[in-house]
């Protein structure tokens, strides 16, 4: 049996690299500034509940170390599990894609004829019939 499996994820086509950035942006971003924000508010509370200035510094800093730690090892790997994700859904849709280009330029320069030919489960599936259908009259 033939393996039909794209052996890149990443084709650095200008549409992979904004759909990757696309993806990125919308899950971090808005990570970032619940993040921030809740940091921000958390501490800040904890400081005015505490009404001596020294105390501040001594019952919160141990927090805060621990805090940071625990973000300092979380962040870069959320990072990374979102980046894995964003590849994998920008493959998706980008494999076809460059597939289909480079079945049609084929045929274009002759050296191939006949249907594209997608995988079962390959996204733009229908859009790759169409096109077999203008180009297979």
């Amino acid at each position: 049996m033939q393996n039909n499996k794209r052996k890149r994820k990443y084709l650095g086509t200008g549409l992979q690299k904004k759909l990757l950035f696309l993806i990125l942006a919308s899950a971090v971003l808005p990570a970032l500034v619940v993040g921030v924000c809740l940091y921000y508010l958390i501490f800040t509370m904890a400081a005015l509940q505490m009404a001596i200035p020294e105390l501040i510094a001594y019952n919160l800093m141990p927090v805060l170390h621990k805090v940071n730690l625990i973000i300092g090892i979380a962040v870069p790997l959320l990072l990374l599990s979102i980046w894995l994700i964003a590849l994998e859904v920008s493959h998706r849709i980008v494999g076809p894609v460059f597939r289909m280009e480079r079945e049609l330029d084929e045929r274009i320069a002759g050296t191939k004829s006949g249907p594209i030919n997608l995988r079962k489960n390959d996204e733009f599936k229908a859009l790759a019939e169409k096109i077999n259908k203008l180009i297979c009259k």
